[in-house]
């Protein structure tokens, strides 16, 4: 009986590790490495993404990205490619070609019309309740299209302010144009802006409450024609010997070589300006200007950068995994501490290094009187002829009506 007893268990320790064996590898599943059969791993998938941002922002594009790859190396293997697209030309070039532009992109909030319109951005539908909650309402409503989500907000300085020289200008002094252009041409000096660019110059019109806006058509609808005394109060200014109009890219040029001690620019020449002036470096809300002889605030845009997703993506999923790293709270303070670009994310916003940068204070002082600008296609090249008629000194004389109904009708085609 003993001998029977030991017989059997000697074939059932035999013989179950060999049925073990066989179920695992005869259905593929239960007992073996996730598809790969007999225990094998799976297969990781290669992905190639292309990421396109700003000059300024490749070092620090390429330090996420390779620490989003090694997030993911147990599920993937990734390559991120980067290139260099400003955001406020990333519309043009996608739209030339969308399915050979890049999976991600950064993008100004006023792209964000007419990729939707062309149907080149991706929705985004996983994980969209997140992003609505860690972000600012106003970065939200402007990545949204009828309160669909089509972009992740990124920065929330995508707007104007004054820079002044300290040595020059005291804190009352910059509270008016007129004041200004007094003390730099007492100092042989001036004062510059882009008087002929549409999104600069706008902030005249709505300090006089004026404004543009995108029509269901595509058109650009506008109250401009009531603004005369704008036109003549831009004229002043534009005539008087302490200013200049200057495009953006010769701002640091003429900081530099002494010529000009203030004047209208955005948060992403902030370090540059404050590396020149050092101590003496400050910034401010727009001052006043003269509208029909009543001092009046200057208005301006309130904007945004936003991470857009083609929808022409082959690895849209990726894509938006990678879109939504690169803007989240980690990612919007390694922005901040580098690039000096102020947080949509409102846990990151609410920092006291955040707080206490003197650009985003100016940002902030300004905001009250500043807002979003969304805007059909043809405004651009319209209000960029009817400003820089202003800015060149009205040369013709032609009378300030005629060229503002001129713009409003163009505008409305």
């Amino acid at each position: 009986m003993k001998k029977v007893l030991s017989i059997l268990l000697v074939l059932v320790l035999i013989l179950v590790p060999i049925a073990a064996c066989d179920n695992g590898g005869g259905n593929g599943g239960n007992g073996g490495g996730g598809g790969g059969g007999g225990g094998q791993p799976a297969q990781k998938e290669d992905v190639t993404l292309t990421l396109w941002g700003g000059e300024e922002d490749q070092t620090m594009l390429r330090a996420r990205a390779d620490a989003f790859i090694a997030l993911h190396a147990d599920e993937v293997n990734l390559t991120i490619n980067i290139g260099i697209e400003s955001e406020s030309t990333v519309r043009d070039t996608v739209l030339t070609d969308p399915q050979a532009a890049a999976d991600v992109f950064a993008m100004a909030d006023d792209q964000l019309i007419s990729l939707f319109n062309a149907g080149a951005l991706q929705e985004i539908v996983v994980g969209a309740d997140a992003v609505r909650a860690a972000n600012g309402a106003s970065s939200v409503e402007i990545a949204s299209i009828d309160g669909k989500l089509f972009a992740y907000p990124m920065t929330a300085d995508n707007g104007y302010f004054m820079f002044y020289d300290k040595s020059f200008f005291t804190e009352d002094d910059v509270k008016s144009w007129d004041k200004m252009l007094e003390v730099a041409e007492a100092a042989g000096k001036q004062i510059t802006m882009a008087m002929g660019n549409g999104w600069y110059s706008i902030g005249f019109m709505r300090g006089a409450g004026l404004d543009a806006w995108l029509e269901d058509d595509g058109s650009t609808g506008t109250t401009f024609g009531q603004g005369a005394a704008v036109l003549q109060g831009m004229l002043d200014i534009a005539k008087h010997p302490g200013f200049i109009n200057l495009p953006d890219n010769q701002f640091i040029t003429v900081i530099t070589d002494g010529s000009v001690i203030a004047g209208i620019n955005g948060p992403w020449n902030a370090d540059a300006v404050a590396g020149i002036w050092g101590d003496n470096y400050a910034a401010a809300k727009l001052p006043t200007f003269n509208v029909g002889g009543a001092q009046t605030q200057m208005g301006g845009v309130l904007g945004f950068k936003l991470m857009g997703v083609n929808a022409f993506s082959a690895n849209a999923g990726w894509a938006m995994k990678l879109a939504d790293f690169l803007t989240n709270y980690e990612s919007q303070v390694i922005r901040f501490e580098l690039r000096g670009q102020a947080p949509t994310n409102t846990a990151a916003a609410a920092s006291p290094e955040v707080q206490a940068n003197p650009a985003l204070a100016a940002i902030g002082a300004q905001a009250a009187y500043s807002g979003p600008m969304v805007v059909g296609d043809n405004y651009w090249g319209i209000a960029e002829t009817l400003f820089s008629i202003i800015a060149d000194g009205n040369p013709d004389g032609t009378p300030f009506q005629d060229l503002l109904d001129n713009a409003v009708a163009g505008m409305g085609s």
